[in-house]
């Protein structure tokens, strides 16, 4: 049976069983029809299995919220969502960006489009969301849809307007420190003149590039970091930086090594200093290691498993002789440190898409990016993430607060609380390697999925046709 067929059949009639063929959150739309669910009902039932409330800004989400907050049946949205097609523009969904390339131009101009001249977010889905809840008829629903159509959206427009916020203050504030860097070596190289080693030449310029390779091109600025007579000012680097473009590979990597530099880097090391040699590790301890690290799946045969113990102790084999050579040299290297922990063109695609607005922005990832910006730049008093403002923030994007009750929500408490948020992710990371768990956070970006896509595929894919 097509996907839609059984949207169509369960928001009719609900029955349990068919449901097992729909995501979550299209079996709680199915039911609110099938059940005559208000909208209040159905956006407490979405947040109460932790998916996403209707999005007044979708344009295809919006015709559900009117249907659901005028109790209009599975066939009455049917007939009046077939209307709003004729209006559809696909134009509208194209993200604000134009070209191959991302911006840092572009990434300011979407990021002030959203925000007032204090860079505080302007409240666009809330005008609408309040428009939309004034239509009494269907005619006055259709009008709004029409006037609107330059303020709807193929994503969760809210959470990629914080992320790419919070993405623009840290690039900007690591532009800021490379600024400074060069008006150091600017001054070094007035005292000092060209007398200086050319191995000392340009050092804290240099270093403040390594990071800003999300942005490129860099090659002109580290040609000139080297020269005894630079031929730039500072203020022509800085216009120079300004009309650089992202690298979502570069981003991605900035906060993958921030999270996951220490659980793929160190992963065994914890092991070895929790258990001692591979040999004494307890054999349920092996095992689960085995599986969490991929090497044999969770109902392994017993050759298969064999197979894998045989692998996890060539890998403990290959740590324990890392750790015996980083004792020769007494310290990891940054670049060392880079060469271990894992990186894969999956995330850089996945973070092209956040920006772009190609892919929705999932709770967990624009959490824990949030907190990565947080921990890594200092924030004024009115963007630094706290819990309270945190919680408005998810508010705001439709996902539920932080809860508690819930693993992860109690993590991002405590890391926000804490003097050293760093010290919470290391013993996070320890309790999850004792258990044989990948952290919370691991591979987090591929939670992200398109809820324009899904409502596509499952509730109005017939209705196109």
């Amino acid at each position: 049976m097509e996907a839609t067929n059984i949207f169509a059949k369960l928001a009719t009639k609900y029955e349990a069983g068919f449901d097992d063929f729909l995501p979550k959150r299209v079996q709680i739309l199915a039911k609110g029809f099938a059940e005559g669910w208000d909208l209040v009902r159905v956006n407490e039932k979405l947040l109460e299995e932790e998916c996403e409330t209707l999005y007044a800004r979708s344009f295809f989400e919006a015709g559900l919220i009117f249907a659901y907050d005028h109790g209009m049946s599975y066939p009455e949205w049917e007939e009046l969502f077939a209307r709003c097609m004729a209006i559809h523009d696909d134009r509208m969904e194209s993200g604000g960006f134009t070209g191959g390339k991302i911006s840092l131009q572009q990434l300011k101009q979407y990021v002030c489009s959203g925000s007032d001249e204090q860079m505080q977010t302007q409240s666009v889905t809330r005008r609408m969301a309040r428009e939309l809840g004034r239509q009494e008829t269907a005619a006055g629903f259709l009008q709004f849809m029409r006037e609107n159509l330059d303020s709807f959206s193929g994503v969760r427009e809210k959470a990629r307007y914080y992320f790419c916020k919070y993405l623009y203050f840290y690039i900007q504030e690591m532009c800021r420190r490379y600024e400074n860097a060069c008006q150091k070596e600017e001054a070094f190289r007035r005292r000092y003149g060209t007398g200086h080693a050319p191995e000392e030449r340009g050092l804290s310029e240099k270093f403040a590039l390594e990071h800003l390779t999300f942005l490129k091109p860099l090659t002109k600025l580290k040609k000139e970091a080297e020269r005894a007579k630079p031929t730039m000012t500072v203020q022509e680097k800085m216009v120079y930086l300004q009309a650089a473009s992202l690298t979502p590979g570069g981003i991605f990597d900035e906060f993958n090594y921030f999270y996951f530099g220490y659980v793929s880097a160190d992963w065994l090391e914890v092991l070895f200093e929790l258990y001692g040699e591979f040999e004494h590790w307890p054999q349920q301890t092996k095992r689960k290691i085995a599986r969490s690290l991929s090497l044999c799946r969770e109902n392994a045969s017993p050759v298969e498993e064999q197979e894998a113990l045989q692998k996890l102790a060539v890998l403990a084999k290959e740590q324990k002789e890392r750790e015996e050579q980083l004792d020769a040299v007494h310290e990891r290297t940054a670049a060392e440190k880079k060469k271990l922990y894992q990186r894969g063109r999956a995330g850089e695609d996945y973070f092209r898409d956040f920006i772009l607005g190609k892919r929705d922005i999932s709770r967990s990832v624009l959490t824990s990016f949030l907190l990565f910006v947080n921990a890594r730049i200092p924030l004024d008093a009115d963007s630094c993430v706290t819990i309270p403002r945190l919680n408005r923030i998810l508010r705001n994007c439709g996902f539920s607060q932080l809860r508690p009750g819930k693993e992860f929500d109690r993590f991002v408490m405590r890391f926000l609380r804490a003097e050293d948020p760093m010290e919470v992710v290391e013993e996070e990371v320890e309790k999850k390697v004792t258990e044989g768990e990948n952290f919370y956070l691991y591979h987090v970006y591929r939670d992200a999925n398109c809820r324009q896509e899904e409502l596509l595929k499952y509730v109005v894919g017939h209705v196109q046709e």
